[in-house]
């Protein structure tokens, strides 16, 4: 049974079974599935084409979970459900865990912040100017 998946900062959450799935976006998770996969472009490009094995890689990465424990659970959501929301999952990985709308968010109130490059630094005091 596929659900609709829900994304917040730092993971993906599926429900499978009626059981939540956590993908949770580590530096660890994205380190293994560009290795097994050849870099995260090609693990994109692999859940585009439904590359079984890639699909099944990733999600064990993404949950923690042993290919032998996540085969019925991948079958049970869907391949190629689950590939979609893999591809959000690394695309999350790709922006530091985050969506493209919280990442657009992040740079825009990093933006709208003093210091950023904006306006000359001031001395705090005790700390002699810059000359």
């Amino acid at each position: 049974m596929s659900t609709v998946p829900k994304y917040a900062r730092g993971v993906a959450i599926v429900t499978v079974n009626g059981a939540d799935v956590p993908l949770v976006c580590t530096p660890r998770a994205a380190g293994i599935i560009s290795k097994v996969t050849g870099g995260l472009q090609n693990a994109l490009n692999s859940l585009i084409a439904v590359d079984y094995e890639t699909v099944l890689g990733i999600y064990c990465a993404g949950s923690g979970k042993a290919p032998a424990d996540a085969e019925q659970e991948l079958f049970d959501f869907g391949i190629t459900p689950m590939a979609r929301v893999l591809y959000q999952y690394v695309m999350m990985l790709l922006n530091g865990g985050r969506t493209a709308e919280e990442r657009a968010a992040d740079d825009a109130a990093a933006a709208a912040k003093p210091g950023n490059g904006d306006a000359a630094p001031t001395a705090d005091a005790g700390e002699p100017a810059a000359s």
